[in-house]
């Protein structure tokens, strides 16, 4: 299983959000690599994100297994749900996010497994041509066990992440906390050769200190206009493959799609990997 963070889909709506992003700089596409693929909605404004959770295993010594991840992110501008049926795509890219890093991972015994990571990256918004430097951590326990026939995993996390502007004032940083079930169906399926397990998920993030981003407005940075959480829920359905599609370190393991809802905050997002 791969960590993936995805708690804080909101920071990311500033950078695609179809506005002149030359008047306003927004950073947050910072966190891109921790939302996971989705179309994003606050306060009417809409977002496209892409994710892939590249990642490589380096090797393992005892009980403990180290990865190289390689997560890399591309947000796009003037994109939305109703851009999907007229096959009406994104023809340009608003913003790059790159945050490699090395993750461990301890199964302590056969139900329980620690896991931890460390990430140094850089984003870049290609409209104005402004980067910067990303930083995060976290440490999360993982607990696998069965009700009746329908085998559940249990997964606590805490991390953390900031980032600063690279030659201009821009910075800031998070901590939270995500805790989640994810749950199997005990039944098996095949589609193009491939075996899946279909699973269903809910999770809830508690955060430390409120999450407040300001919508780009080409006008102003009215504090009506400012977007805050305190916490949020998750909750979606996932197939989970019995062998991963495509390359060992590029592939996808599971595909799926959740909702995600707080106040003045909603998203539908798609899953490619392990979605707590």
């Amino acid at each position: 299983m791969k960590y993936r963070l995805s708690s804080f889909l909101l920071l990311a709506l500033a950078t695609v959000c179809s506005v002149n992003a030359a008047e306003i700089e927004p950073v947050h596409y910072a966190y891109a690599n921790y939302l996971g693929s989705g179309i994003y909605r606050t306060t009417g404004q809409n977002a496209s994100l892409i994710s892939m959770p590249f990642s490589y295993e380096l090797g393992h010594k005892n009980k403990t297994t180290y990865e190289l991840r390689l997560p890399v992110s591309v947000g796009f501008f003037n994109f939305d749900l109703s851009d999907i049926p007229d096959l009406e795509f994104p023809d340009e890219v608003g913003t790059v996010t790159f945050t490699p890093g090395i993750a461990f991972n301890y199964q302590y015994n056969q139900d329980w497994q620690i896991q931890s990571y460390v990430d140094l990256g850089y984003g870049r918004n290609l409209t104005t041509d402004k980067g910067v430097t990303v930083f995060s951590t976290g440490v999360s326990a993982l607990y696998q066990f069965d009700i009746k026939k329908y085998d559940s995993i249990w997964a606590s996390r805490i991390y953390i992440a900031r980032y600063d502007g690279n030659g201009y004032e821009a910075k800031d940083s998070y901590a939270a906390i995500q805790i989640g079930i994810d749950t199997g169906l005990p039944v098996q399926y095949q589609i193009l050769g491939y075996k899946f397990q279909p699973r269903v998920f809910a999770m809830v993030f508690w955060y430390f200190s409120e999450l407040d981003f300001v919508v780009p407005r080409v006008n102003s940075f009215d504090e009506e206009d400012n977007v805050t959480l305190t916490n949020s829920l998750e909750f979606g359905v996932t197939l989970k493959f019995e062998t991963k599609i495509g390359y060992s370190w590029a592939g996808i393991d599971r595909l799926g799609l959740s909702y995600r809802y707080s106040k003045n905050f909603s998203a539908v997002r798609l899953l490619f990997s392990f979605p707590i």
